[in-house]
């Protein structure tokens, strides 16, 4: 009878764990999505955090199952709030803008330290407060810059119209709600590292 391979067995179990927790992350950010604090009138919302399950994905599997969740969760979002104010919005606004928000998996730990610890909750507590906190503003910067190109498109006759730079225009338009969904984003995500941080300290690890 041959051994398991060890390496084979860690990767298998990550694949899981990963397809497991992007399903329920995936669901989460859905139907957090449907209870808006603010609706702006030509499409994007303020909602309690619901981005926040899909940069934990991105923190605990890395930017690759990170961006794929976001893809997956974006073209969801398509299906259940459609808004296309122009066609480059459907890609921008949906697939590319919630994939972009995995970029914040480019510092979740390195690969073979996270795939060590099987409980994802203790990976949290693997990354330093700076730069987990760096993590999520640059998944949400991603998504943020997605929405500015969409808004450029859009927004162009409008911002004509007003005697505004449309970039200008795009910019405090989607910063009125991206801005908000970092900072509810980051203060509910940051006792988490707190939190496991601590414990793997109290463990010694």
């Amino acid at each position: 009878m041959t051994q398991s391979n060890p390496v084979a067995l860690r990767q298998t179990r990550e694949t899981i764990l990963a397809i497991a927790c992007g399903g329920m992350a995936i669901a989460l950010s859905t139907i957090l999505s449907m209870f808006t604090i603010y609706r702006m009138p030509q499409g994007g919302t303020i909602t309690p955090a619901s981005m926040l399950p899909i940069i934990f994905c991105a923190l605990a599997f890395g930017p690759a199952w990170g961006i794929g969740i976001g893809l997956v969760h974006g073209m969801l979002q398509f299906i259940v709030a459609p808004f296309a104010a122009h066609w480059a919005s459907v890609f921008l606004d949906y697939p590319l803008a919630f994939g972009l928000l995995g970029l914040a998996g480019f510092f979740a730990a390195k690969k073979q330290i996270r795939t060590s610890e099987r409980n994802i909750l203790m990976r949290m507590g693997m990354i330093s407060i700076p730069r987990f906190i760096i993590a999520i503003w640059i998944g949400m910067a991603g998504r943020t810059v997605s929405h500015l190109l969409s808004g450029v498109i859009f927004y162009y006759s409008y911002a004509e119209e007003a005697g505004m730079n449309p970039w200008v225009y795009s910019i405090l338009y989607n910063g009125t709600y991206m801005l908000p969904e970092a900072i509810i984003t980051t203060i509910l995500l940051l006792p988490l590292v707190i939190i496991f941080r601590s414990l793997r300290k109290r463990n010694g690890l």
